[in-house]
């Protein structure tokens, strides 16, 4: 079962729905995520994260070409897929409630933080003088 994958965000849904045009036109399917919540809510600034354009995976390649052509990504914007680490943390951090809003950039360096400071306190633990450990 493809997965869909964001390809680009958007402050508006509009936006989002000429490119969701333009793709579908080409054949490839097309999932606007959020565009419900912005409209109901639209004097938030992006209420539960910005409106997000979503191809399947299996067609994220040829979606990315398409955008590259009609001059709407350039060339050095890079669509990248998700290793499964990073698929693992994003899974993860959707759950917890005060991360389930922020950008994927943000949780994947929070969890970076979070893995740093619980290798130095096992680290800190391992390396504690003997007379200490058994105090």
């Amino acid at each position: 079962m493809p997965q869909w994958i964001t390809l680009l965000t958007f402050r508006q849904a509009a936006q989002a729905h000429l490119i969701k045009t333009k793709l579908e036109s080409e054949g490839i399917d097309v999932f606007i995520k959020n565009e419900h919540i912005a409209q109901l809510a639209p004097h938030h600034s992006e209420p539960a994260g910005p409106v997000k354009l979503q191809v399947q995976e299996d067609d994220l390649e040829m979606a990315a070409s398409l955008l590259k052509q009609i001059g709407y990504l350039k060339e050095k914007q890079q669509v990248f897929r998700k290793s499964a680490l990073i698929k693992g943390i994003d899974r993860v951090s959707l759950q917890i409630p005060g991360l389930r809003n922020q950008p994927l950039q943000l949780r994947l360096i929070i969890a970076a933080a979070l893995f740093l400071v619980i290798l130095t306190v096992v680290v800190s633990l391992l390396t504690l003088p003997r007379s200490l450990q058994h105090s």
